[in-house]
């Protein structure tokens, strides 16, 4: 029976070891043997475990296995490697303390069975792989989905390509970003960029499959390819940062693939929004009086977020020989109905303004003939008819934000008399007007809210600045005062309406005025 239970000892396909409690083999099957490629001799009696173990084992084995051992007698399935002749061979291990706790006086031992695990230790890495893989992929479609959202929330060619350089050095893992505009003739020409200057990043080759390639050994370009032409190139430079993915030449492409298609709508939409907006400055253009007495500069500006035609305007003519008509309106709404309202709205007041009607008057009428368009209802207005011999003005704000007075001496500010409800909206009161006295030099700035409006500040803040940018303005001539405070506003293109300006500057009736003629 000796002689089966040692043949069964060896020829089991399991490791069997007898260790100490210091950790040296004590005896050891064949497999074992088999598997570190030693002789019996060499190892059984003079080497512990841990010194045939790789260095991550052994260090694992003194700081957790042997600890573990002395406190609970066992371990079970604990995933180590031995130094094999051919190179690390994965194993699975359990080992138990017998007796144990073991009686004073008595010398405890460890019996350790070891099983290989090198197909397990496969199935784990691949499976691993796997997971990443599936978490690789699943992060690329998010931010997919992320940038082509940005996109289509763009507005303009020059909101789209900002959105692209804004996700290159977000989402795309870009330290900078350039792109080029596709000019047939030209070929690439810089158009903005991110992290770095337009002319900093060498011209881009075109890659005739129109895939995401490397262009030299640092930088990569992404093809914006449209429906029909290729709309541009987008110029990556990678980080250096230590463990930074490299580019994934798929993932890029497909995200070319988006931009192209939001450049292709971006670049329709906005020549749509060019013939809307030619449209509109053509409703509004009209050649203002001419008159020593008087200048008016106007100004246009068609909002950026939505890039629809809408509902603002102005106006200024003779309503007889020496009193001037001038008005800003808004109507409530965007897109055609309110430019077709805005004109009809434009036109109605030229018909009803007559020199015995003034402006409370007009504004009654006005509210009959909105109850005729529905499109004009709830829009505002802010009406003044100035008699040019003698600065007296008379005027109403419907629903419409407050005039600015800026006198040639004196302080500027808003002007809150002669205020009742949009159009079409009546109360009891009625309307009113109120009137003022021009001096020569004096100004009046009329406006609509796409000029002070934005969503980080109050109102009021912005009627503050306004009359603040308006005084600083009253250094240059009509025309230049209002370039430079729409410029001011507008400057950064960002969050406004559309925007309509009027400036008049009364100069007098050839001589100064010394006292109000009403008190005569």
């Amino acid at each position: 029976m000796s002689a089966d239970r040692d043949r069964a000892w060896d020829q089991v396909p399991t490791a069997l070891l007898t260790l100490d409690r210091d950790g040296t083999v004590v005896d050891a099957n064949a497999t074992f043997l088999g598997w570190v490629g030693r002789e019996r001799a060499d190892v059984v009696g003079r080497t512990r475990l841990s010194q045939l173990l790789s260095v991550g084992g052994r260090i694992y084995w003194e700081t957790h296995l042997a600890p573990m051992l002395h406190a609970d007698g066992r371990a079970e399935e604990v995933a180590l490697e031995l130094r094999g002749p051919d190179g690390r061979l994965p194993v699975l291990l359990t080992a138990v303390v017998t007796p144990f706790p073991p009686p004073p006086g008595t010398a405890a031992v460890v019996q350790v069975a070891m099983s290989g695990a090198r197909e397990r230790s496969r199935y784990e890495r691949e499976l691993l792989a796997a997971r990443r893989a599936a978490e690789d992929a699943a992060r690329r479609t998010r931010v997919l989905q992320e940038v082509t959202s940005a996109l289509s929330g763009a507005v303009g060619v020059a909101g789209v390509v900002r959105a692209l350089l804004d996700a290159a050095t977000t989402r795309l893992w870009a330290s900078a970003a350039t792109f080029y505009r596709w000019d047939p003739g030209a070929g690439p020409v810089p158009y903005a960029a991110s992290g770095e200057a337009p002319g900093d990043a060498p011209p881009p080759a075109v890659d005739p499959k129109l895939r995401a390639a490397a262009a030299d050994g640092e930088r990569l370009v992404v093809p914006a390819h449209g429906q029909s032409r290729l709309r541009g190139l987008l110029s990556l430079a990678p980080r250096d940062d230590p463990g930074t993915d490299p580019f994934d030449l798929d993932f890029l492409t497909a995200v070319g693939q988006q931009a192209g298609l939001a450049l292709d709508r971006a670049e329709m939409f906005e020549r749509h929004a060019a013939v809307a907006h030619e449209l509109q400055r053509s409703l509004l253009a009209t050649t203002a009086p001419q008159d020593p007495r008087v200048d008016i500069a106007t100004s246009y500006r068609p909002g950026v977020e939505t890039l629809e035609v809408g509902g603002d305007f102005y106006d200024a003519f003779l309503v007889d020989d020496d009193v001037l008509a001038v008005v800003v309106g808004d109507v409530v709404g965007r897109g055609l109905p309110a430019a077709s309202a805005m004109g009809q709205l434009r036109s109605a007041v030229r018909a009803v303004a007559g020199p015995d009607v003034g402006p409370a008057a007009l504004v009654s009428r006005l509210d009959r003939f909105v109850h005729q368009v529905p499109a004009a209802a709830a829009a505002t207005l802010a009406y003044a008819e100035v008699r040019l011999s003698t600065g007296h003005v008379r005027f109403t704000c419907a629903g419409h934000l407050p005039p600015v007075l800026l006198p040639a001496r004196g302080r500027p500010g808003l002007v809150w008399e002669g205020r009742s409800t949009p159009l079409g909206v009546v109360l009891p009161a009625g309307r009113s007007e109120a009137e003022l006295w021009l001096a020569p030099g004096d100004r009046v700035l009329l406006y609509t809210d796409g000029l002070v409006e934005r969503r980080h500040q109050s109102l009021r803040d912005g009627l503050d600045v306004l009359v603040s940018r308006a005084a600083a303005a009253g250094m240059f001539a009509p025309a230049e005062a209002v370039q430079t405070l729409t410029d001011g506003f507008l400057q950064d293109q960002r969050g406004h309406d559309d925007v309509c300006v009027l400036l008049l500057a009364w100069h007098g009736a050839g001589r100064a005025r010394t006292e109000d003629p009403s008190a005569a």
